[in-house]
């Protein structure tokens, strides 16, 4: 019976495909919700611990030098050669009226996000506050070892009256990241008391540093992650912040805010290894609104450069939840100011390790492609009922608007094609195909298989992304697409957002070089190297082997 359903859905979807292009129901109007009036966030950080010199904003993008055409994702650090150039998260869903709510970004040409939290009733927030906000909090996890190493030598003496805590920690000053972490949300503006995550020394609920109280790095491994995931602080350096999508009318997007409070960290490790040349990025999402949303999705877009930005493709490994750009050939050259890699120029790619939570069904969905399943994402046949979390459910790119790609195929420009792209759609409203470009209308892709992952490669061999049918090997190098600027968007969803609901989206950035072979060889290298990435998100983001990384 289940393979008679399976067949029927396949063919009504083909001949709806092959009838005409998908017409949308939701409706967008004009932004009209109150605001608080606040000022675009200014502040920039760089992170650059390791291999990678990153930029990191408290405006809700990350790496593009502030109203420039330039980015800071450099790597190697130091060769002035950038391999990103922007990235942030994508939001949306319909209310009970199928009114679109929507909260977007790309080079801050407009702005829908904004810092500080939100009041836990209203999602409500004010200038002050977000100009409170408007900054990186950043720690080392050095730093607060060494703290809690002095600290509890200081208990140990009142306890055996000695004097090893000065002979250990000689002139030592507590730190001003720790004395000033913002642990508690004011609860006068109706805010959660408890904002940024805090190890409670002695658990009476309140930060106090002088009490023991430190950012929570789970310095003492009492975090189990098969059944614990509650967010912590990562990271050899971490860079936390906060924002919302209320604090103005949205001037990116026009759409409705959600009323989304977002707990953000980008953070890196110090290694010997390839995690010296990734950075991760966490963001924890509060829907602090009073709506419920359906057909909810929750994307990560990002800008490619990769050197030279003019000349690279696109593709995704599909069971590895992986988004990834790779040079269209073998020499990658300056251009138009960016330097280029040269020779066998490398690969970069994002990592969905984590999206939101999968609708609960009362079952322990598996890993595979039925109903409900899934080949990435966390919870999945781990024997634990309705704590499955997707992955990366959708893979899709576009180009640059003025390098002559398919309009159709370019830059939202509206809330309506940011939503098309988060569920699969292009800016027309037809469904992504497989083959060729990816559009129905391009003579090498094939109009009557809807597909959800652009470029998959030989990386979906069940057909996950093509209703159960397996498909050719498909990449931008078969389809012998013309190199251009690419920017790509890994989508999860769709899934009922419900006030309250917290959710959070992970990703990691992977960069790798092969030494020889074709561009695609690169592609390679990036894979094994994304294994040793997913191997730590799994872990809790604790370094698996070795002694701890100084800064």
């Amino acid at each position: 019976m289940t393979r008679y359903i399976f067949c029927f859905l396949t063919c009504f979807q083909a001949l709806i495909l092959s009838a005409q292009s998908y017409t949308s129901t939701y409706t967008v109007k004009k932004s009209e919700a109150k605001s608080a009036n606040c000022a675009p966030p200014t502040t920039t950080t760089y992170m650059e611990l390791n291999n990678v010199r990153a930029m990191v904003h408290t405006a809700g993008n990350l790496w593009q030098i502030p109203n420039q055409n330039y980015s800071q994702y450099e790597i190697p650090k130091n060769s002035g050669i950038n391999a990103l150039f922007t990235a942030a998260l994508w939001l949306g869903g319909t209310d009970v009226n199928n009114q679109l709510k929507l909260a977007a970004l790309r080079y801050r040409n407009g702005q829908d996000y904004w810092t500080g939290p939100l009041s836990k009733v209203f999602a409500e927030t004010t200038y002050d506050n977000c100009s409170k906000y408007d900054k990186h909090f950043v720690t080392t996890q050095d730093e607060v070892r060494e703290f809690n190493a002095w600290y509890e030598a200081g208990i140990a003496d009142q306890q055996n009256g000695t004097t090893t805590q000065d002979g250990l920690f000689p002139g030592y000053a507590v730190p001003k990241s720790i004395k000033n972490w913002p642990a508690h949300g004011d609860v006068s503006l109706g805010q959660d008391y408890y904002l940024a995550p805090f190890f409670d020394f002695n658990g009476d609920g309140h930060y106090h540093w002088e009490d023991g109280d430190f950012p929570w790095y789970d310095i003492k491994k009492t975090k189990s992650c098969s059944i614990d995931r509650s967010v912590a602080l990562y990271g050899d350096q971490n860079f936390w912040w906060v924002m919302n999508d209320k604090g103005n009318i949205h001037t990116e997007t026009g759409a409705d805010p959600i009323g989304m409070e977002i707990r953000a960290q980008a953070f890196a490790f110090a290694s010997n290894d390839e995690i010296n040349n990734m950075t991760f990025y966490n963001y924890e999402l509060i829907n602090r609104g009073t709506q419920t949303l359906y057909n909810t999705y929750f994307g990560f877009f990002t800008d490619g450069a990769l050197g030279d930005p003019y000349d690279d493709y696109v593709g995704c490994d599909v069971n590895r939840g992986l988004g990834y750009y790779y040079n269209g050939d073998n020499f990658d050259g300056d251009n138009s100011g960016y330097k280029g890699y040269g020779y066998s120029p490398p690969a970069v790619g994002v990592d969905f390790f984590e999206g939101p939570y999968q609708d609960n069904d009362g079952v322990d969905n598996a890993f595979g492609i039925g109903d409900n399943e899934a080949l990435n994402g966390i919870g999945y046949g781990d024997g634990v009922i309705d704590n499955e979390r997707f992955g990366m459910r959708r893979f899709l790119y576009y180009s640059n608007t003025t390098n002559g790609a398919n309009p159709n195929q370019t830059d939202p420009t509206n809330a309506s094609d940011y939503y098309n792209y988060l569920r699969g759609f292009w800016k027309d409203g037809s469904k992504f195909v497989y083959g060729g470009s990816g559009h129905i209308s391009d003579p090498e892709a094939d109009p009557n298989t809807p597909c959800e992952f652009m470029f998959p490669g030989n990386t979906d061999p069940l057909g996950w992304g093509t209703n159960g049918v397996p498909q050719p090997v498909w990449t931008e190098q078969t389809a012998n697409n013309t190199p251009n600027d690419r920017r790509f968007v890994q989508s999860a969803g769709p899934f009922v957002l419900k006030p309250g609901a917290v959710n959070n989206i992970t990703v990691g950035v992977v960069w790798a070089r092969a030494s020889a072979g074709d561009p695609f060889a690169s592609v390679s290298s990036l894979q094994r190297a994304d294994d040793k990435a997913q191997s730590l998100f799994e872990n809790c983001f604790k370094v698996l082997d070795g002694p701890h990384a100084r800064i």
